[in-house]
């Protein structure tokens, strides 16, 4: 929604810079998707198993490590604020400033998502998604349709959306501790994930992010700036086939946990998970490509002309990335992380792809769609050889 509120009053050379910042953020604050994932699996693990005093002294340890690790990321953006202005292009540090607060604090909420997550508390979730959106749009709605403030104003929404966040999160916690320490003995060992196996996670949810924001990046760097507002409006529209899709992946990766840790069936689960997103991802890339002068003017304003050449492009890649996004989560969930070697084989080649291949926003692009097939492929072959295995405890969390 903020995207959208971007989009529709902010000038195409400024929500250019918007999107190549907070690209540019998404990838920085890496950490943070990384901490709600081990912070969700090993919940999800503790609660199958009954330990429910161990994870509560767990919780106030990740309060304190990630809080470490949020201060430290802001100061370091902080501090490279002039090198990025000008690698960016941009008229002014301030973004850059506000960029290096939101890193922060978007680093420090996933710690309460991470916890609600793990103990299925998907109401608590939602409210605590809810209320980051929330403040995202009043805070940034206000700052860039009524005080026109532009790139600044936009990324004032991502600290607000944080703070808000983090808030919210932490009421819902507090309010939804599990109460008792039942002990379940289990017959399948648990899948603790051990430091360098937390590295393998923190590179494969980096491919994802990378395939999700560096062509935008790209693009800023290498094109005019009315090109690239041209194409992160059409990212954007093809983002969206994305983010219906990985909506998903949120409520498998607990159930993926708990199945794993009690010895269950996690590919059925997978499949279940794969089909729902298969039909979310279906009706939307239909929407979109079957009426793509109507969602730029409902999305846009008739602010920018539908790209109906390169859309289908956008579109693919998007659904293709969700895939990938979806699986990832199948494997971080059960533990199967050697899939960071293949990860992070597919996203030098892209990176390379970018280097050969960037004459043309189509050029790009392709690149972009071949480097998500790629990796989609990959992740979806790793899960079928997963399957033939989830029966022997021994085959699992293999780096």
């Amino acid at each position: 929604m903020f995207q959208l509120v971007m989009a529709r009053f902010l000038e195409p050379e400024n929500y250019a810079a918007a999107v190549a910042i907070l690209g540019g953020l998404s990838l920085l604050v890496t950490p943070s998707q990384v901490i709600q994932t081990l912070i969700a699996r090993r919940t999800a693990e503790l609660l199958a198993l009954g330990k429910i005093v161990t994870l509560r002294t767990n919780m106030r340890l990740y309060a304190r490590r990630v809080g470490l690790i949020s201060i430290t990321l802001a100061i370091s953006i902080a501090a490279a604020s002039p090198i990025l202005q000008s690698v960016l292009q941009l008229e002014s540090p301030w973004p850059l400033v506000i960029a290096a607060i939101a890193a922060g604090t978007l680093t420090f909420e996933p710690v309460a998502r991470g916890v609600l997550q793990g103990t299925r508390n998907f109401l608590g979730l939602g409210f605590t998604l809810a209320s980051h959106g929330l403040g995202r749009i009043v805070v940034g709605g206000i700052a860039v349709a009524a005080f026109t403030w532009g790139p600044t104003g936009a990324l004032l929404a991502s600290p607000a959306s944080a703070i808000s966040g983090i808030i919210m999160g932490w009421v819902g916690v507090r309010r939804n501790q599990p109460k008792h320490n039942h002990h379940r003995p289990v017959d399948t060992p648990t899948s603790n994930l051990n430091s360098p196996e937390y590295v393998r996670v923190t590179i494969i949810l980096l491919v994802v992010a990378g395939l999700l924001h560096l062509d935008v990046l790209v693009i800023k760097i290498l094109f005019s700036p009315i090109e690239a507002a041209g194409y992160a409006a059409l990212s954007l529209v093809g983002r969206m086939v994305f983010w219906g899709g990985t909506a998903i992946g949120t409520v498998l990766l607990p159930h993926i946990v708990w199945h794993a840790t009690t010895g269950g069936n996690v590919i059925r689960t997978y499949i279940v998970s794969l089909l729902l997103m298969t039909i979310v991802v279906t009706a939307t890339a239909f929407t979109i490509l079957n009426w793509p002068a109507f969602t730029y003017a409902t999305i846009f304003n008739d602010r920018y002309t539908a790209n109906t050449d390169l859309l289908p492009l956008s579109v693919t890649a998007a659904g293709l990335l969700a895939i990938v996004a979806v699986t990832a989560n199948l494997h971080i969930g059960a533990g199967h992380v050697r899939v960071w070697r293949g990860l992070a084989v597919i996203m030098v080649g892209t990176i390379l792809g970018y280097a050969v291949a960037h004459e043309t926003i189509r050029d790009v692009l392709s690149v972009l769609v071949t480097g998500t097939a790629c990796a989609a492929i990959y992740v979806t072959a790793e899960a079928i050889a997963l399957s033939q295995r989830h029966t022997d405890p021994q085959g699992l969390g293999q780096p």
